[in-house]
C-alpha cells in the first residue's frame, strides 16, 4: 500500500521538479537498429524466453566510413570513360578510404566487453566483429528480450528479440547478425525418385574431338535444362591462379559453337603480372 502525505502547493510542485530532474528519459542518446525482429512473430505468441545461460555468437556490423564516396568510386572504376577505369583497390586501400577506423573498431570491442561478451574473431577491413556471450549478457547490451516461439511451418522452437536492439547513438555499429535462428541454412539437393534413379545410366561427354570428355552444353544440360537463356548481356567473373593462352580460349569457343567466337574477354591482371601461363611445357609464339 502507498501512503502520500500532500504538501502545501510550492512544495509539492518543487518535489514533482525534483523527481523529473533524476527519472531517466526512455530512449534518450540511443539509437535503433532496425531489421532484427522477424515480422513473424506479429503473427506468433512467445512460448516461453530464452535460458540466460544459452550462449549466443553474434557478428557485429560496423558502418563504411563514407559510403557516399564509396558509390562515387565505383561508378567511375565502372566507367569505361573514366580515367579511374578498372583501376581498383587492394583491401589495405580499401580499409585505409572507406572502412571504419581503429578508434570505432576499438569502441565496438570496448562495448562488447563491458557487456559480458568476449571476442571470436575480427576482420581486417575492420566492418564486422564476432562476438560470443550468454543470452542474458546480449539482452542486457541491446535492451532487449529473447524470447523463444513455436515455428509455424518446422517442428521445433525459435528464438527472437522482441523488440529491435538499441544501443548509445555514438557507438559506430549498425547492425547485429545471430539474434535470431528463425531461419537455418539448408541444402538444395534433392532426391531422384527411385524410378528414375534404378534407370540411371552413365553418359559421355558431347566433347567434339570424339573422346567422349564433357562440353560446356554438357553442364547445360545437366543443371540447367530445358531453359531458353543463353547467357546474352551478362558478365561473368573468373579468378585464375595462372594465365591463359588466347588461342586456347579462341579454340574451345569456336568448337562449342552457337555465336560464343562473339563473346568479349576482358584480362584483369593483379600486382604486375604479365598473364603468361606459368605452368605447363607448351610454347607459343
Amino acid at each position: 500500500m502507498l501512503k502520500m502525505k500532500l504538501l502545501p502547493g510550492p512544495f509539492l510542485r518543487i518535489s514533482i521538479i525534483l523527481l523529473c530532474g533524476i527519472c531517466p528519459v526512455p530512449g534518450a542518446n540511443l539509437k535503433v537498429l532496425p531489421g532484427h525482429v522477424p515480422k513473424v512473430i506479429s503473427s506468433l505468441k512467445p512460448i516461453g524466453r530464452l535460458a540466460a545461460t544459452n550462449e549466443l555468437r553474434l557478428a557485429i556490423g560496423l558502418p563504411l566510413r563514407d559510403a557516399a564516396g564509396l558509390d562515387s568510386f565505383l561508378a567511375r572504376v565502372y566507367d569505361p570513360a573514366s580515367p579511374q577505369f578498372r583501376q581498383f583497390l587492394t583491401p589495405e586501400e580499401f580499409t585505409a578510404r572507406f572502412g571504419p577506423t581503429e578508434q570505432d573498431y576499438e569502441a565496438v570491442k570496448v562495448f562488447a566487453r563491458t557487456n559480458g561478451l568476449f571476442l571470436t574473431a575480427t576482420d581486417d577491413n575492420r566492418l564486422v566483429l564476432d562476438v560470443a556471450g550468454p543470452a542474458a549478457a546480449v539482452e542486457r547490451a541491446l535492451s532487449l528480450t529473447l524470447r523463444t516461439y513455436r515455428h509455424p511451418a518446422e517442428a521445433r522452437d525459435f528464438f527472437a528479440p522482441d523488440v529491435e536492439p538499441s544501443v548509445d547513438a555514438a557507438l559506430p555499429m549498425v547492425d547485429v547478425q545471430g539474434l535470431s535462428n528463425l531461419a537455418r541454412p539448408r541444402p538444395k539437393l534433392h532426391q531422384m525418385d527411385a524410378a528414375r534413379l534404378a534407370n540411371a545410366r552413365p553418359q559421355d561427354g558431347s566433347a567434339p574431338d570424339g573422346s567422349g570428355a564433357y562440353f560446356g552444353n554438357d553442364f547445360r544440360n545437366a543443371y540447367a535444362p530445358d531453359t531458353t537463356l543463353t547467357g546474352a548481356g551478362q558478365e561473368v567473373g573468373l579468378v585464375e591462379f595462372d594465365g591463359f593462352y588466347a588461342s586456347d580460349i579462341a579454340a574451345y569457343a569456336a568448337a562449342a559453337g552457337n555465336g560464343r567466337t562473339n563473346i568479349v574477354i576482358q584480362t584483369v591482371l593483379l600486382d604486375g603480372y604479365n598473364g603468361v601461363p606459368t605452368t605447363g611445357a607448351r610454347q607459343r609464339q
